[in-house]
């Protein structure tokens, strides 16, 4: 209940101060009256008395809002903890639901192996000469794992031809591209046992045992299907390295200390991002709705491109987070320079 005017000192007190003004002035009137007889020693007085008393109740007003405001602050920051306790407790919960809720719901997409697989050819070489480029997959040797364990069996011959061409403008563009990033589920440790440590092969416990359990749920992954499938990974990733360092000249981003390949500790879905300011659509994104979070759904695997600038940068953001990029001196030196 909100205290009415007169009680609430923090709204009246200059009528307060005018009514004690008058009170003196009716003092020393009333001394002049009645021939000095009355005392204006003791008007001065009961002056100050009254406005000593008015400060402190305001004083003690005031000390008391600023507590109720205390306690409603400590209210609401015991309330928020308990909901971050909650939502931590949920939190790989909810990017799953996200994931899928942002799959359901998008209307321009791609579904399919192939059909994706040629997007993402095709996004490959609309993106030469790009001053940016991301990639955001499980392996480096994009599409092989499915093409080759695929149920029921794909076309080999198309397939290979597919996933070849990819290899090939991911090489063009590990070349050309002023910033070029690769960032994929770890994979690079010698196993000294199958299966090896979830720490050192995120690639095989995130996402190439969920693909396979889909495809073949009556076996478990053999170690020979991991191995040809890490070696295709690795041989690819070599194949970047060198194409990056020797074959191509990215002075700024190697002065900043940043290579071409970095690792995910998460994979929710798969990005491929350009910036090119000289192109008609300088920003562009190609989002594959597969990710660890999803696996069952890689039978009816989906994937939508967008050119709107404020949801690529948002992808952006992501990739940055998720590969610890935005951490590093170097590469915000790099943004201060070349903002996208």
């Amino acid at each position: 209940m909100r205290p009415s005017f007169l009680f609430d000192p923090s709204k009246s007190s200059l009528f307060y101060l005018i009514l004690f003004l008058a009170l003196a002035v009716i003092g020393l009137t009333a001394y002049d009256a009645m021939n000095g007889h009355y005392s204006i020693v003791g008007s001065v007085a009961s002056f100050l008395g009254l406005f000593v008393a008015f400060q402190s109740w305001k004083a003690a007003d005031d000390a008391s809002r600023k507590t109720d405001e205390a306690l409603a602050q400590m209210q609401a920051l015991a309330h928020e903890t308990r909901q971050l306790v909650i939502s931590s407790n949920t939190v790989e919960e909810q990017i799953k639901n996200a994931v899928v809720t942002i799959s359901d719901a998008t209307r321009e997409l791609y579904k399919g192996f192939q059909p994706i697989m040629q997007e993402i050819a095709g996004f490959l070489a609309e993106a030469e000469g790009s001053e940016y480029l991301a990639v955001m997959t499980d392996s480096a040797a994009i599409g092989t794992f499915y093409a080759r364990h695929h149920h029921p069996a794909l076309n080999q011959r198309e397939t290979r031809a597919l996933t070849d061409g990819i290899h090939d403008l991911l090489l063009e563009r590990a070349r050309d591209a002023r910033e070029f990033y690769l960032a994929t589920l770890a994979a690079d440790e010698t196993p000294e046992a199958f299966p090896p440590a979830r720490d050192q092969h995120g690639l095989l416990h995130h996402f190439v045992q969920g693909v396979w359990q889909q495809y073949h749920p009556e076996a478990p992954i053999a170690e020979e299907h991991w191995q040809e499938h890490r070696e295709q990974h690795l041989a690819t990733l070599r194949q970047i390295h060198e194409t990056f360092t020797t074959l191509s000249t990215h002075s700024e981003q190697q002065a900043a200390g940043l290579g071409p390949h970095h690792f995910l500790p998460v994979l929710p879905f798969q990005l491929f991002l350009r910036f090119n300011a000289e192109a008609k659509e300088p920003f562009r994104a190609l989002v594959v709705f597969l990710g660890q979070y999803n696996l069952d759904r890689v039978a009816e695997t989906r994937a939508m491109q967008s050119a709107d600038p404020e949801l690529v940068r948002t992808f952006i953001s992501m990739f940055e987070s998720l590969t610890s990029l935005d951490d590093h001196p170097g590469y915000q030196q790099l943004r201060r320079q070349f903002p996208l």
